[in-house]
């Protein structure tokens, strides 16, 4: 009886975690989604060696990093996840496959898009070496 009751504890150690899902971190930058798939409460994530992953992220904690500048942070965080981010996800795995987000934390913002230069016209036409020959 003692050695069933052990079996069952054993048992029970080893199924338990499994059921709960595989659970990991990744990190990369958010590219926009593949044709046709979902993008509502989805983030999907590329990863420095190639890799995307889709994770849920509509209950997830969102956060930004320290080293994000106060003055590019929204209000609401979650307002960030935009392509061109960089994350960090925790997620778990559910019994499809599918990751499901607990926490993303925004480690860098994309860059913004510098304008070009404004070229003005020259005012002075005796501009030395300007002249053209002719």
């Amino acid at each position: 009886m003692k050695g069933l009751a052990l079996f069952y504890a054993a048992l029970l150690a080893v199924v338990l975690p499994l059921s709960a899902g595989i659970a990991g971190t990744f990190r990369g930058i958010i590219v926009h989604p593949p044709q046709g798939e979902a993008s509502r409460g989805w983030i999907y994530v590329q990863g420095r060696n190639g890799n995307l992953r889709r994770a849920e992220v509509s209950r997830a904690v969102v956060l930004y990093a320290s080293d994000v500048p106060q003055s590019l942070r929204e209000k609401v965080p979650a307002r960030s996840l935009r392509e061109g981010v960089e994350v960090r996800v925790t997620a778990s795995q559910d019994g499809d496959g599918e990751w499901r987000a607990t926490r993303v934390e925004i480690l860098r913002l994309r860059p913004q898009r510098r304008h070009k230069p404004r070229v003005r016209p020259a005012t002075n036409d005796s501009t030395p070496g300007l002249k053209s020959a002719g």
